[in-house]
């Protein structure tokens, strides 16, 4: 719909000088009847958006700005339409202010947007959901391999103790046996305790997250060679965050290892935990051979995308500062949640840690 307006400056009265014929498929309105009254496009103006277009419009009247409105109006047989508002402004010798611009109907397109960000929200909560599963089905896994696991490795070790010391000392064969089968029991036992830390890190929910990261960064840095600084600005390194946050920070912060130990080349990393009032902030940088815009951005980047969930999932904000030759620098900031806030498919209470 094509349109003229005028607003007059001394009066702050302002009327529709021309209306194209557009107006009666958009509107509803006859041309002629909206050009005689402005009162009735006024009058279909959703109530929240009017202050925006009263307020748009002063703004363009008074810098003889583009004048740019996007809002919906109810038509008369009750349908809901999104326009948007588009005109250029000019001061005439009689002191009053002419627009000269089109209203387009944006509906679709403004409904395609609104499913697409629903659509998106759906994806979030599902991938949150998932997230929530996976701790869930680790920590069980966790405590199973805790339980069930150690505890029969547990009592084969304390047999055998029991059979080695009645066998004849002269039989060194199967003294010689018993001992290479506890070295193997042994072995079960180490492994079945790195699984179940792989799993659900027992010490972040007894010693908090400063702790739990202190101590994934020494096992990192034996592990890689890789120096691993940490510093947080907590002196009794205990925060008190809710259990969700600090698993997903956890999560976070290792496959951020993960990521410096298969890609980086980085012979240093610096961490840093700093926590406020309200949020918590976790920054890892590396000295490594960083990365383009392009390579963050390639489909299968799901460790980048990850994080973002995550944090997402928080109403936390992320970013990711890199560039090749520069090294990465991952900050990651999380508001508080109250200690007593859980949904019902949440981890829940901390618990004893495993082995």
């Amino acid at each position: 719909m094509a349109f003229q307006l005028l607003l007059d400056r001394n009066t702050n009265s302002f009327s529709f000088s021309y209306i194209g014929e557009g107006s009666d498929a958009l509107l509803g309105i006859a041309a002629d009847e909206l050009a005689a009254d402005i009162n009735l496009f006024l009058d279909l103006i959703h109530p929240e958006d009017r202050p925006s277009f009263t307020e748009s419009m002063r703004q363009s009247a008074q810098n003889l700005s583009f004048w740019s409105w996007e809002g919906r109006v109810s038509l008369a047989n009750g349908e809901l339409k999104w326009l948007t508002l588009g005109s250029s402004p000019q001061l005439r010798d009689d002191n009053k202010v002419e627009w000269e611009g089109l209203v387009i109907n944006i509906t679709q397109t403004k409904l395609d947007e609104i499913e697409l960000v629903r659509s998106q929200q759906q994806l979030r909560e599902f991938s949150s959901h998932i997230q929530d599963a996976k701790e869930q089905e680790r920590l069980r896994i966790a405590r199973e391999v805790h339980d069930e696991i150690g505890g029969l490795l547990t009592a084969i070790k304390m047999d055998l103790a029991w059979l080695k010391e009645r066998l004849p000392k002269t039989k060194k064969l199967l003294t010689d046996k018993t001992t290479a089968i506890e070295n193997l029991v042994d072995k079960a036992m180490t492994s079945a305790r790195n699984l179940a830390h792989s799993l659900r890190p027992g010490y972040l929910d007894s010693f908090g997250i400063v702790a739990a990261i202190e101590m994934e960064a020494c096992e990192f840095e034996q592990r890689t060679n890789i120096r691993c600084l940490l510093t947080h600005n907590d002196e009794e390194m205990e925060i008190d965050l809710h259990p969700d946050v600090s698993i997903a920070l956890f999560r976070i912060f290792q496959e951020s290892l993960t990521n410096i130990m298969k890609h980086a080349q980085a012979s240093e990393v610096r961490v840093l935990i700093q926590n406020s009032p309200d949020n918590i902030e976790l920054t890892i940088s590396d000295n490594g051979r960083g990365f383009s815009q392009d390579a963050r951005l390639k489909p299968r980047s799901f460790g980048l995308r990850g994080i973002q969930e995550r944090v997402a999932h928080f109403g936390g904000q992320v970013s990711f500062i890199s560039a090749p030759g520069q090294g990465t620098t991952v900050s990651v900031t999380v508001p508080h949640i109250p200690a007593d806030t859980a949904s019902d498919d949440k981890l829940g209470q901390p618990q004893q840690p495993l082995f």
